[in-house]
């Protein structure tokens, strides 16, 4: 599904503009951002996550993965809000 939403908002490697958006930079970015939003999930669905009703608490995660699991979860979501306020964003473009 991360996937998906990457796509359709033209964030996936593959379907970058030129310009900014399609350099080699950003496109290596984009990548690693698909790679976050699947890491976060997967590591919910490993049983850290409060989510799934264990019936007791996860153990061996410290904060500094708490941190960057939320820090991971708030950059990419960012990226998805920002691109949808931007009037000037990949998506809002016709396909040429």
């Amino acid at each position: 599904m991360v996937s998906n939403v990457q796509k359709a908002l033209k964030l996936d490697a593959a379907s970058a503009p030129d310009g900014p958006d399609g350099s080699k930079a950003v496109k290596k970015i984009l990548s690693g951002s698909v790679n976050i939003a699947v890491g976060v999930a997967e590591l919910r669905n490993q049983g850290f996550g409060s989510g799934h009703g264990q019936a007791s608490a996860p153990s061996g995660l410290r904060v500094r993965h708490a941190r960057l699991t939320v820090n991971a979860a708030v950059t990419w979501c960012e990226l998805i809000l920002d691109t949808l306020s931007d009037p000037a964003a990949p998506w809002r473009k016709p396909a040429t």
